[in-house]
C-alpha cells in the first residue's frame, strides 16, 4: 500500500506492506474565527473561572506583567494577524479602561531556554502598534542567565530549586495568555517553566524523570508535570497569576493543503490526483526552493475554547479540548511504526532541523504521545524517514552541533551523557554568550530533547533511520540505518517475524 507522507522537504508515496495500517489525525474541530477573537477575549476576562474579574483584580496603581508564548507553539506559524496580537491587544485595552497606566504594564516573551526572539518575530506576533507602544523599553525576551533579573524563590518540599524573573515577583498581577496545541503545553508549565532559569529546569527536563514515566505529553501520571506543577505552586505563593488559555484545533494545513493531512478515503477525485502527481513535481525542483516552499506555509490554527482564570481550572477544560481533538482510537499495538518526519520542528522554525532534532521530535514526541500505552509494542521497532542533513544554525543551534560533535560521539545514553557532559555544557560562558546575546538555544537546551526520548531508547528494540545516504550520521546517532525502507522493513521484520506496521 501507498503511505503518503512526508520526507524532509519533500513529499513521497513510501509503500508499506499491504496489510499496514495508516492513522490520520481527527479533522480540525470548528474553531474561534479571527473576527471574534477580541470578543471571546473579552469575555474570558470578565468571567474568569476561580477568580475575581479582571477589573477587580487591577487598579490605577497596579503593577502588571503581560507573558506570552514564543514561536514554538502555535506551530508552524499562523497566518496574520497572529492570535497573540489580538489577544494582547484587547487585554490591554481592558487594561487601560480599568485604569493600568501604561508605564506600569511590561510585556514579556517566556523563551526559557529556547533562544530569544527577533525584533521582526516579536511584530509578528505581536503587531506594528504593541510594538511602537511597547518595545523595547517595556517588551522584552526573558533571559534565564540574567543574573540582575533571575531571583531565587526557594526550593519544593522535594528539594528543587525554583528561580524565575525578578519582575514576576514584582508585578501585582501576572497575565500568561497561552495558546496551547498540545498537552505537554499551558498549565502550570507556562510560569514555572517559560520563566524558569537552567536550575530549575534541570530537575524536571532529566532522564530521572521519563526512564520509567513516559508521559512527557501531558501531565497524568507524569513525573516530570508533578515537578513542574510543585515549582509552580511555590511562585504562585508569592504572585497572583491569571492565565488565559486558547486550546487550538487541527487546523495545521491551509484549504489548498487539506489534501496533505487527509486518508485516501475521505479526499476527492482532485485531491486523489494531487497526492499521486505531487511527489513526482516535488522531484522537479531543487531542495532548497523546496525548503522555501514548505517554510512558507501558514497554518489556519483556530482556538476551540478560551477560558481565563486560575491555572487549574482552566488547564483542566483546556486538557479536555486537547483530548477531544487529538484522541485517535487506535485499538492495539504494533510491532513497526514507520514516520516521515518533514523539515520541521518547534525548535528550528525559521531554520533546518538537525540531526539531534529528528531523533528527539519522533522518539521525544511521536513516541510519547499517547494516553493510555505506546502505539508500538514492547522491543518493537521505529523507522524514521528524512534526509538528516547534518546542518546546524550557525546561530540558533551552536549548542546542537557542539552536543553533536562532542556529546553524541562519546555517548548517546541518557544519564551518562547527564554526568559526563550536562553542567558543562549548561555553564559554558560561550555558549551562555550565544544564548544571551546572539539568538541561539541555551547549552542545556540540546540535552532536554534527548532526555525525552530516554523511555523509547530503552522500551524499543532498535530505530532505524532511512534517509542519508550513508550510515555515519545514524552512528552517530546511536540508531540504525538502511538505504531504503524496504531494508528498513526486513530488519523490522527479521525482528517482529511479521509485517505489522503502523504509519
Amino acid at each position: 500500500m501507498k503511505y503518503f507522507t512526508y520526507f524532509g522537504n519533500h513529499l513521497i508515496n513510501a509503500k508499506l506492506p499491504d496489510n499496514s495500517e495508516v492513522y490520520y489525525a481527527k479533522p480540525p474541530l470548528p474553531g474561534i474565527k479571527r473576527e471574534a477573537l477580541s470578543e471571546h477575549t473579552q469575555h474570558a476576562f470578565e468571567n474568569p473561572l476561580e477568580m475575581s474579574p479582571l477589573r477587580e483584580l487591577v487598579n490605577g496603581n497596579s503593577k502588571v506583567l503581560i507573558l506570552f508564548d514564543d514561536n514554538c507553539q502555535p506551530f508552524p506559524l499562523t497566518k496574520k494577524p497572529d492570535m497573540r496580537q489580538i489577544m494582547i491587544e484587547t487585554l490591554l485595552k481592558m487594561l487601560d479602561g480599568y485604569g493600568v497606566e501604561k508605564q506600569n504594564i511590561q510585556l514579556m516573551c517566556a523563551v526559557a531556554l529556547h533562544r530569544k526572539m527577533k525584533e521582526h518575530e516579536l511584530a509578528y506576533m505581536l503587531g506594528k502598534n504593541i510594538m511602537d507602544a511597547f518595545y523595547p523599553h517595556q517588551l522584552r525576551n526573558f533571559d534565564a542567565e540574567d543574573p540582575e533579573q533571575i531571583v531565587y524563590v526557594g526550593k519544593t518540599e522535594k528539594d528543587e530549586t525554583v528561580e524565575t524573573d525578578k519582575a514576576a515577583l514584582e508585578a501585582d498581577l501576572v497575565i500568561y495568555v497561552d495558546m496551547i496545541q498540545i498537552p505537554l503545553n499551558g498549565g502550570h508549565k507556562s510560569v514555572a517553566v517559560g520563566l524558569g532559569t537552567y536550575n530549575s529546569i534541570a530537575p524536571h527536563h532529566s532522564p530521572h524523570m521519563t526512564s520509567e514515566s513516559p508521559h512527557v505529553m501531558q501531565p497524568e501520571g507524569s513525573h516530570m508535570h508533578a515537578c513542574i506543577e510543585r515549582m509552580s505552586r511555590l511562585i504562585q505563593k508569592e504572585t497572583p497569576i491569571l492565565v488565559l488559555e486558547a486550546a487550538m484545533n487541527g487546523a495545521i494545513y491551509p484549504f489548498h493543503l487539506r489534501y496533505v493531512g487527509k486518508p485516501n478515503r475521505d479526499c476527492n477525485i482532485a485531491e486523489k490526483v494531487l497526492k499521486t502527481f505531487t511527489p513526482a513535481t516535488l522531484s522537479l525542483l531543487p531542495e532548497s526552493l523546496r525548503y522555501g516552499i514548505l517554510k512558507s506555509v501558514r497554518t489556519d490554527y483556530e482556538p476551540i475554547q478560551i477560558n481565563a482564570g486560575d491555572i487549574d481550572a482552566v488547564h483542566e477544560k483546556t486538557l479536555t479540548s486537547m483530548k477531544e481533538q487529538l484522541t485517535v482510537d487506535i485499538p492495539r499495538q504494533f510491532s513497526t511504526l514507520v514516520f516521515g518526519l518533514p523539515d520541521m520542528s518547534p525548535y528550528a522554525v525559521d531554520a533546518r532541523i538537525n540531526p539531534v532534532l529528528v531523533v528527539s521530535d519522533i522518539l521525544g514526541y511521536v513516541f510519547n504521545w499517547f494516553y493510555n500505552k505506546p502505539i508500538i509494542k514492547k522491543n518493537g521497532v521505529v523507522i524514521i524517514m528524512n534526509p538528516t542533513y547534518e546542518i546546524f544554525h550557525e546561530a540558533y543551534h551552536v549548542a546542537y552541533k557542539m552536543f553533536y560533535d562532542e556529546v553524541l560521539a562519546d555517548t548517546t545514553e541518557p544519564f551518562e551523557m547527564q554526568q559526563k557532559f550536562q553542567e558543562k555544557y549548561a555553564k559554558d560562558p560561550y555558549l551562555i554568550d550565544c544564548y544571551r546575546n546572539k539568538f541561539a538555544h541555551h547549552g542545556f537546551h540540546p540535552f532536554t530533547v534527548w532526555y525525552w526520548a530516554t523511555y523509547p531508547l530503552k522500551y524499543l528494540s532498535k530505530v532505524i533511520l532511512v534517509g542519508p545516504k550513508e550510515p555515519r550520521v545514524a552512528q552517530r546517532l546511536g540508531v540504525d540505518w538502511a538505504k531504503n525502507l524496504d531494508d528498513a522493513l526486513a530488519m523490522a521484520r527479521e525482528i517482529s517475524g511479521e509485517d505489522d506496521v503502523v504509519a
